[in-house]
């Protein structure tokens, strides 16, 4: 027994003393570049694939991202009409402030504000972008709407990649918003 607590009192020691840094050392790595890795950015060369493409890598095929829903309706219209908006008639504080947060960082710079037509960059542009208060815009289900969110249309791309899926119907809703106060 006392054997063993001669043995076990260097080791209790040795881990205290260990515990009690100053603080300003840093950590010892025995693999280097393990807590620190190097960052690849997207379009940096690499002779590493032999493709020699750095970050930018190609996901494997038949692959989807966790949470992924690929969009059903293509440039269908049809299909987008039928599309129903899951918040649909759901004007609540939350609901219009993601809206008006994503309408704001991505659509207001053409749209406008007010969603007129009239952002910071439509006089610049050869094609005027459409005011969102139209006629034409309003009798258009809340599935096309998100349709053009996510697939583009004439000048305007896609803004898949820019906007969430699950935040699209939110700006759908806020776009729906600005049409009922402006009439």
């Amino acid at each position: 027994m006392k054997a063993y607590s001669l043995m076990i009192l260097p080791l209790l020691a040795s881990g205290l003393i260990a515990c009690q840094g100053s603080g300003n050392n840093t950590n010892l790595e025995l693999i280097q570049d393990m807590m620190e890795s190097p960052a690849v950015d997207p379009q940096e060369y690499d002779d590493f694939f032999e493709d020699k493409a750095g970050g930018a890598r190609v996901p494997p095929e038949h692959t989807a991202p966790v949470g992924f829903k690929p969009y059903r309706a293509g440039f269908d219209p049809n299909l987008a009409k039928a599309d129903r908006n899951p918040l649909a008639g759901d004007m609540s504080d939350e609901v219009l402030l993601v809206g008006q947060k994503y309408f704001n960082t991505n659509c207001m710079v053409c749209h406008g504000q007010k969603a007129a037509g009239n952002g910071t960059v439509a006089e610049k542009m050869p094609n005027k972008p459409p005011s969102l208060l139209s006629d034409k815009v309003r009798s258009w289900a809340d599935g096309q709407i998100y349709q053009v969110i996510t697939m583009g249309q004439g000048t305007m791309g896609p803004y898949a990649s820019h906007i969430p899926q699950k935040y699209r119907w939110q700006v759908v809703n806020y776009i729906r918003h600005l049409q009922r106060t402006e009439k």
